[in-house]
C-alpha cells in the first residue's frame, strides 16, 4: 500500500538549486570553450564576442582582414551573399575574415586595426572601404566608436582618442559592474549574441507583424511607398573639401600610416555609390575632388586603391550605398583581380 502523500519523502530544496547551478556552470564552461567562426559579425555583437573572435584570429594563418561599414557587411542581405563571403568562395585559399559592421567608419577601422595588431593578429592583407558619407560630421559614425569596440579596445585608446572621439561614458558604477559580470559570467557576456543566433534580430511582436503584413500584402505596399528617393538622402554627403580639419579624414590618414608602419599590404576601396539616385547631390566637382583626395592620400601611403565609387549600376543598389545580393556578387567580382594580385 502506497504511503500517504504527506508522508512521501520530498527532495530537499537545495537539490533543485544545486542542479540549476550545475547546469549554469556546464553552460558557462561550454561558452568559454566556444570559438566563434562567423561569416560576418552579428548585427549586435558584444565586446566579449569581439574579444573572443579577435583572440582566435592569432592562430589563423595569414588572414585577409576585411574592415569597414554596412556596405561591406552586407546590409539587408544574407551573410552568405555579402561581398566578403562571395570572395571567400571565389578565392578559397585565402582566409577571409569579415570584421566590417553597421556603423563602421574610418575612425572605427583605425582603432580596430590598432586593436588587432596589439592583440597579436598579423594580417596577410587588409581590405577596407572608404565611404564618402562618413566624412560628414552629421553621420552617426563620424567620430563615434561602436560601443562594443570601445569596451574591447579600451586599453588601446589614447589620450587623443579620449579627447577627439565621442566615446560612450562607461564610468558609472552600473556600467563597470556590467562589464565585470560579463567577463566573469560568459552567459551574461554573450547574451545579445546568443539571442540573435537563436531568435534573430527581431522580437516576437516584430516577427508576427511581418508575417501578418506579408500575408495581407501590406509589407509589399509599404516597401513600394518607401522606395528610396533622392530627397531622403539630402544632406547625407558633406561637400566641404576634405582636409586635416575633418576628424574622419584624419583617422583615414592615421589608418593608412599605421598600415605602412606595420608593413601590412592593404587595399582601400572607394565605396560604390548610387549616382543615378543621388545625381543632383553628388555629381559635382567638389564630390569628385573629395574622392580623388582620399584616393591620392591612400596611394601616397602605399595602399592599393580601387575607385569603385561609380562602378556599379543603379539596379544593383537597395538605396544610396547598400547593394542587393546580385550587387554584392558584382562587387566581389570587381574586387577579385586586385585581391588576387595582392596575394601573389
Amino acid at each position: 500500500m502506497a504511503a500517504p502523500a504527506s508522508r512521501r519523502r520530498r527532495t530537499p530544496w537545495w537539490h533543485a538549486y544545486a542542479t540549476a547551478l550545475a547546469i549554469l556552470v556546464v553552460l558557462d564552461l561550454a561558452l568559454r570553450a566556444w570559438v566563434p567562426h562567423p561569416l560576418r559579425l552579428p548585427e549586435q555583437f558584444s565586446a566579449i564576442y569581439l574579444e573572443r573572435y579577435v583572440a582566435s584570429l592569432r592562430s589563423v594563418h595569414a588572414p585577409v582582414i576585411v574592415m569597414g561599414d554596412s556596405s561591406l557587411w552586407g546590409y539587408k542581405t544574407p551573410a552568405s551573399d555579402s561581398a566578403p563571403a562571395v570572395l571567400a568562395r571565389l578565392l578559397p585559399a585565402a582566409n577571409f575574415v569579415n570584421l566590417s559592421y553597421e556603423g563602421g567608419s574610418p575612425v572605427n577601422s583605425e582603432v580596430l586595426l590598432r586593436y588587432l595588431l596589439q592583440a597579436g593578429v598579423r594580417p596577410r592583407l587588409v581590405v577596407f572601404n572608404v565611404n564618402q558619407k562618413e566624412f560628414n560630421p552629421s553621420d552617426s559614425a563620424f567620430k563615434r566608436l561602436r560601443p562594443s569596440l570601445q569596451v574591447a579596445a579600451e586599453q588601446e585608446l589614447t589620450v587623443r582618442d579620449r579627447a577627439e572621439l565621442d566615446l560612450q561614458n562607461r564610468s558609472a558604477v552600473n556600467d563597470r559592474l556590467s562589464d565585470l559580470v560579463a567577463r566573469l559570467w560568459a552567459l551574461y557576456g554573450y547574451r545579445t549574441d546568443l539571442r540573435e543566433a537563436l531568435f534573430g534580430t527581431d522580437d516576437m511582436a516584430t516577427l508576427l507583424t511581418h508575417v501578418a503584413g506579408t500575408l495581407s500584402g501590406y509589407t509589399f505596399r509599404q516597401a513600394q511607398a518607401e522606395a528610396p528617393t533622392a530627397e531622403r538622402f539630402l544632406g547625407t554627403y558633406d561637400l566641404t573639401p576634405l582636409d586635416s580639419s575633418n576628424i574622419s579624414y584624419q583617422r583615414l590618414v592615421a589608418l593608412a600610416a599605421l598600415l605602412e608602419r606595420a608593413h601590412v599590404p592593404a587595399i582601400g576601396i572607394l565605396t560604390p555609390t548610387n549616382h543615378t539616385l543621388l545625381h543632383d547631390y553628388i555629381d559635382n566637382s567638389v564630390y569628385v575632388a573629395n574622392v580623388a583626395t582620399a584616393a591620392r592620400m591612400l596611394r601616397s601611403k602605399g595602399v592599393t586603391t580601387l575607385n569603385l565609387d561609380a562602378a556599379i549600376p543603379a539596379g544593383d543598389f537597395i538605396d544610396n550605398d547598400h547593394l542587393t545580393s546580385e550587387g554584392n556578387r558584382r562587387f566581389a567580382e570587381l574586387l577579385r583581380p586586385t585581391i588576387e594580385e595582392a596575394l601573389r
